[in-house]
């Protein structure tokens, strides 16, 4: 028996033709006639390659992408890529479809000028921005700006109308970040294991993109009074009667892998006396030979756990000294300059916490061996 023979239409490519088509229409670039068959449903994928678009069918279908600013450039690769002039002159086909969809396409300016589209984008840039110098997050309490605590203010989230992953995207569209309060507060009787004492919030994207401009890596080591106001839209200035006022820390703050920017902040509750990691920081490095001739520190711990007493300010960074270090060296913590009452947790084990190790090339190390070499002949000689 023979094998039936293929069809000559194959279904998947039809509804793939169909799908493409479509999306070129939406961007301007298929005929009114072609997406109107691919609408009616036709059956072939011939029909869509009818005479009744001939601009477009001569066209790849990769190519239907949409312009960049056929307001703006003249070369035919900003409206198509891949397009060159020399294919505008010897190809009919492009040729047709360049004056189908872009009929002043030879009138326009060689030059690039800025796009109306890259100004609108910058300007919303500045409108979102816009009023972060008003309230830059300092406390105006003289006794809570010296203890290091700034501020910030978010509302109340539904448990029922404002939970979930399609919740929280409608919320990020409106440049609210979904968190919560959660942890334990001794000094307030507040315990962790109670349902209560979590707290669903949101908070403003620009109170936490602010902090994240100044502190990068640093704004979950900060401590912040966070006041729960009931209404949004309520701030500072509108005399709304805040829910609560906490002092929090930032943790689980997740970041979006693209637009690098807040996706989701919670906040531990902070108490003096709980542990909290903060950011060290190498000072005088240019005290140390080894540095100097370009060695540098690869680091184990980028943070420290310590403990804070109360009354005392929370210290933005833990600085290392980095005076006489050489190569090789392993820097522990008795490098570490810690301020007055501020102590390491029981985390830190003095004899096994690694802050790094100082590496760099060999001529260095040669170099500084035969300086110590002679200053020591330098010393018995004398």
């Amino acid at each position: 028996e023979k094998r039936k023979s293929r069809t000559p239409h194959n279904p998947r490519a039809i509804m793939a033709a169909r799908a493409s088509v479509l999306r070129a229409s939406r961007c301007g670039l298929a005929s009114p006639t072609a997406a109107a068959a691919v609408r009616q449903n036709l059956p072939s994928l011939h029909l869509l390659r009818s005479e009744a678009a001939p601009s477009w069918a001569a066209a790849p279908l990769s190519s239907l992408a949409r312009p960049t600013a056929p307001s703006c450039f003249a070369h035919p690769s900003k409206y198509v890529s891949g397009v060159t002039p020399e294919m505008l002159e010897t190809d009919p086909a492009i040729r047709a479809f360049y004056e189908a969809n872009y009929p002043d396409h030879e009138s326009e300016p060689d030059v690039i000028e800025p796009s109306k589209y890259i100004d609108e984008r910058r300007a919303k840039k500045l409108e979102m921005r816009e009023g972060w110098d008003q309230d830059d997050g300092k406390h105006p309490d003289p006794e809570l700006d010296r203890l290091n605590l700034r501020r910030i203010y978010c509302y109340p989230r539904s448990r029922e109308s404002e939970s979930g992953s399609r919740r929280g995207r409608s919320l990020r569209s409106r440049r609210l970040i979904p968190g919560i309060i959660y942890g334990s507060d001794p000094t307030r009787g507040i315990l962790s294991f109670d349902f209560e004492s979590r707290v669903p919030v949101k908070t403003p994207w620009r109170h936490i993109q602010r902090e994240l401009d100044r502190y990068h890596r640093g704004f979950p080591a900060r401590v912040y009074e966070l006041t729960v106001f009931p209404e949004e839209g309520d701030d500072y200035d509108s005399g709304a009667e805040p829910l609560s006022v906490e002092r929090v820390v930032p943790a689980d703050v997740n970041m979006h892998p693209v637009n690098i920017a807040a996706y989701c902040c919670n906040f531990l509750r902070y108490h003096p006396g709980r542990p909290i990691n903060i950011p060290i920081r190498y000072i005088n490095e240019e005290e140390s030979a080894a540095m100097k001739r370009g060695a540098f520190i690869a680091p184990i711990n980028r943070n420290v756990n310590v403990i804070v007493e109360e009354g005392v300010p929370v210290p933005e960074f833990i600085d290392l000294e980095c005076t006489g270090v050489k190569l090789k060296d392993v820097l522990r913590t008795e490098r570490l300059i810690l301020p007055d009452g501020v102590a390491f947790s029981d985390k830190v084990k003095k004899d096994q916490f690694l802050v790094g190790t100082v590496f760099g090339s060999r001529r260095g190390l040669l170099e500084e061996r035969a300086a110590e070499a002679a200053q020591a002949a330098a010393a018995n000689g004398g």
